[in-house]
């Protein structure tokens, strides 16, 4: 997952370097008119279900303290269909690292990271040459890693699997080529997101 980031962030810079200004030029929100994004945002679901709460998967519920979550890393790619609609997909990464105080567990150190891969949709409410509004859905997988370490240096792993969702309510976008955007919403990119967008034609 790392490396396919970095590929991702190396194809986000090459294309803000090369677009050219024919493409400017263009009305870039028009079918046919691909998209790359890369944005950080807060709030993940991961943040109210992860594997210190007991939900409906059964995990343990553990007091923990010091409990600190980074920001969500995303990057995303787009293509537009019509006026309307555009499907694409994006990847998303999230650390939290936490101590862990419970009968069995006292002063462990826990550390998960959450791999997320979600197919989506975009409607647009609102288009034109500059400005963009639109919501956005998205369902797919997330790929869970835990590693707790405690006092005597024991280290436990675990990996497993959940079904990853986000629904962005609304979202707003500003530019031609090279946009910046934000949106609100709730799921596995945070209840709050922002970053940049570069649109492109192939």
């Amino acid at each position: 997952m790392k490396k396919i980031l970095f590929a991702f962030c190396s194809l986000f810079i090459f294309s803000a370097t090369f677009s050219t200004a024919t493409l400017a030029q263009d009305n870039l929100n028009l079918p046919g008119f691909h998209d790359l994004s890369m944005s950080a945002g807060y709030g993940s679901s991961m943040q109210y279900i992860s594997s210190y709460t007991k939900v409906i998967s059964g995990y343990p519920s553990y007091e923990s303290t010091d409990f600190r979550f980074a920001p969500t890393v995303t990057a995303e790619y787009a293509y537009r269909l019509n006026k309307t609609f555009a499907v694409g997909a994006f990847i998303s990464v999230q650390t939290a690292k936490s101590i862990i105080k419970n009968e069995g567990f006292s002063n462990t150190k826990a550390s998960d990271y959450w791999y997320s891969l979600l197919p989506q949709v975009r409607c647009y409410w609102y288009s034109d040459r500059r400005k963009n509004v639109y919501s956005k859905a998205a369902v797919g997988l997330s790929a869970r890693r835990n590693k707790y370490v405690n006092t005597n240096d024991i280290v436990e792993r675990f990996k497993h699997f959940d079904v990853a969702w986000h629904v962005s309510a609304i979202g707003f976008e500003y530019g031609e080529t090279v946009c910046g955007f934000a949106e609100a919403g709730f799921g596995t990119q945070g209840f709050v997101l922002a970053g940049v967008r570069i649109k492109f034609s192939l």
